[in-house]
């Protein structure tokens, strides 16, 4: 935790700086690089004592960039952050795949209510929820997932002892209960207006697909989508009114090329989800007990590596052959974060 909080508050070191470091050297050593070759961003060490008491009283956890407990799938985007805080399953949350369903913070009552709508199915189906836990739309994921009984990730713009908005702090302990509270930013971080675009490219990055449910023209919100399609993630749109303000970034989306949701399911069966079995007559079956295994699992919906892992029962190595196997036969689709679902196969 000490190493993540003093090089999440250097100042004069850009992230990709700060990542070159880290690629050759352990967090310790890191901070050993800063002190020699850019002392004057040290940060004031009041400050670092207490920020680590603030996260020591609130359980918060620390990984930082190119550790193993750092997430994967975010260590796969463009712009991964140097340190990642949390409070929450994080762990539990990494084994699901996610969806991001977001908007803008002033909304219509219909926006609010599918919004809603969309991430109670999506937790239904065993998919996590990501949102910013802003006013709006944000909120209404948030809360449409946690009605179903799912999972669902807030993404902070300030440190996770500084919820934004305020009126979201009862919301944000709902979440904390079965999912988790995410951010780079250390304890005692204001939310500050630049900081919120920064956080978007992490709601896209924790996230399979992102769904758009309102967004005017100008809406904050097509920061995340542009962070979504840099990171290589699908960009689903919900359509309105095309005389809305509401509607003007969604619609223009669509005319884009967004893919059009009218619910769950548009989203679910692009990303992997619904897909048929391989057919047992004729169709495509492999040839060691694993592969069918893996198939027979997938058959259920996508799943993580690890999950894979533990449900096969075979080392790391063989699965990675099997997996590989698989989609070298088309049987097998890898997404971002190393999830795997079935491919479309033919009849």
């Amino acid at each position: 935790m000490i190493h993540a909080l003093k090089l999440s508050m250097w100042s004069g070191v850009n992230r990709k700086d700060m990542r070159r470091i880290l690629r050759s050297e352990s967090p310790g050593n890191a901070v050993a690089v800063l002190e020699r070759r850019f002392p004057g961003g040290r940060p004031d060490g009041l400050r670092v004592e207490e920020a680590l008491a603030v996260a020591r009283k609130s359980g918060m956890k620390a990984a930082v960039y190119g550790t193993p407990e750092y997430p994967a799938m975010l260590s796969e985007i463009p712009d991964p952050p140097v340190a990642l805080f949390w409070m929450g399953d994080l762990e539990r949350f990494l084994e699901m795949p996610a969806v991001a369903v977001i908007g803008s913070r002033m909304c219509t009552a219909y926006g609010r209510k599918v919004a809603g709508t969309l991430a109670a199915d999506f937790a239904g189906a065993g998919v996590a929820v990501v949102s910013g836990l802003a006013r709006g739309i944000d909120g209404e994921a948030h809360k449409g997932a946690l009605r179903a009984g799912g999972i669902t990730m807030a993404v902070l713009g300030s440190g996770l002892d500084v919820i934004y908005p305020p009126e979201h702090r009862k919301l944000a302990r709902r979440i904390l209960e079965k999912g988790v509270i995410v951010g780079e930013y250390p304890p005692g971080t204001r939310p500050d207006k630049f900081r919120f675009p920064e956080r978007n490219r992490l709601i896209s990055g924790f996230s399979l697909g992102v769904v758009v449910v309102e967004a005017g023209k100008r809406s904050g919100t097509m920061i995340t989508v542009n962070c979504a399609l840099e990171q290589g993630r699908e960009v689903f749109a919900v359509p309105g009114e095309i005389t809305g303000a509401f509607s003007v970034g969604t619609n223009m989306l669509l005319r884009d090329g967004a893919g059009v949701v009218l619910t769950a399911a548009d989203v679910l069966e692009p990303l992997g989800f619904g897909m048929e079995s391989p057919s047992k007559d004729g169709g495509f079956r492999p040839e060691s007990e694993t592969g069918v295994k893996i198939l027979e699992l997938l058959a259920g919906g996508m799943m993580h590596f690890d999950l894979l892992l533990r449900a096969t029962g075979v080392g790391n190595a063989v699965l990675q052959s099997e997996l590989l196997a698989l989609e070298m036969a088309g049987a097998v689709a890898q997404h971002p974060g190393r999830y795997y679902s079935l491919s479309r196969l033919p009849r």
